[in-house]
C-alpha cells in the first residue's frame, strides 16, 4: 500500500487542495477590492489576476473532487495539469531568481518607454518622483504630471522640467528620478516572486506524488464491499 495509508493520502490531498482554493479566493478578492477602491486602474492586470485565481479555484475543485471520490479520471487529469504547472512555475521562478542587474534595468527601461502617460503618472504619484532618469530616457519621453506631485508643489514650481532634482544655493531641491525607487521595488518583487514560486512548485511536486500514490492505492471500503475489486473508480 506504500508508506502512507489510504486515509492519510486522502486527507493530505484534500487539505492541499483546500489550501489552493483559499489562495485562489484571495487572488480573486484582493484585486477586485483594489480595483473597486481605485488602488489600481490597470484593468488588464486586475483581469489577469482574477483569471489566474479563477483557474486555480476550478483546478483545485477538480483535485478536491477527485480526492474525495477517489475518481481515477479526475485524479489523472489533476496529475497531468499539476505536473505541467509545476514545470512551468519552477522554470519561471528560476528565471526570476537568475535575472541580473543589467537585465532588470533593460526590462525597466523598455517598460517605461512602452508605458502610457497614465501609467507613468501612477508610478510618479506612488513614489513621489518625477521622470525616469531625468536624462536620456526623459528627453525621448517628455514627463507629464510632475507639477502636481507633493515634492514639486511644496516648491511652488509650475513647469515639469523645474520639478527635476536640482541645486539651489548648494541645496538639492525638486523631485528625485523614479529609476532608483522603481529598481529597488522591482528587485524586491522579483526576489519575493521567485522564492514564492519555488515554494509552490515544491508543494505542487508533493501534490503530484500524493496523487500518484493515492490513485494507485486500493480503497479499503470498496475492497471489502466488492471482493476482488481493485478499489479503482469506474
Amino acid at each position: 500500500m506504500g508508506c502512507c495509508s489510504f486515509g492519510r493520502l486522502k486527507s493530505s490531498l484534500v487539505l492541499l487542495n483546500i489550501l489552493y482554493m483559499l489562495i485562489a479566493l484571495i487572488l480573486i478578492a484582493v484585486p477586485a477590492f483594489a480595483y473597486s477602491m481605485n488602488y489600481f486602474t490597470s484593468y488588464s492586470l486586475i483581469a489577469s489576476l482574477i483569471g489566474v485565481g479563477g483557474f486555480l479555484f476550478l483546478f483545485s475543485f477538480l483535485g478536491l473532487c477527485g480526492a474525495l471520490h477517489h475518481h481515477q479520471v479526475m485524479l489523472f487529469f489533476y496529475m497531468v495539469v499539476l505536473g505541467l504547472l509545476c514545470i512551468v512555475q519552477f522554470a519561471s521562478s528560476i528565471t526570476l531568481v537568475a535575472i541580473n542587474d543589467e537585465q532588470k534595468q533593460d526590462i525597466l527601461n523598455r517598460s517605461w518607454d512602452s508605458a502610457t502617460n497614465v501609467s507613468r503618472n501612477e508610478v510618479q504619484h506612488a513614489f513621489d518622483c518625477c521622470g525616469y532618469d531625468q536624462n536620456t530616457t526623459d528627453s525621448l519621453n517628455p514627463v507629464d504630471g510632475c507639477s502636481e506631485l507633493p515634492c514639486c508643489l511644496d516648491l511652488y514650481l509650475t513647469s515639469e522640467e523645474q520639478c527635476f532634482l536640482h541645486e539651489v544655493n548648494n541645496t538639492a531641491v525638486g523631485c528625485e528620478p523614479c529609476k532608483a525607487k522603481i529598481e529597488e521595488q522591482f528587485s524586491y518583487a522579483i526576489q519575493v516572486s521567485g522564492t514564492v514560486g519555488l515554494f509552490f512548485s515544491f508543494t505542487e511536486l508533493i501534490g503530484i506524488i500524493l496523487a500518484i500514490q493515492y490513485r494507485n492505492t486500493k480503497d479499503p471500503s470498496r475492497a471489502l464491499n466488492f471482493p476482488g475489486h481493485g478499489g479503482f473508480a469506474k
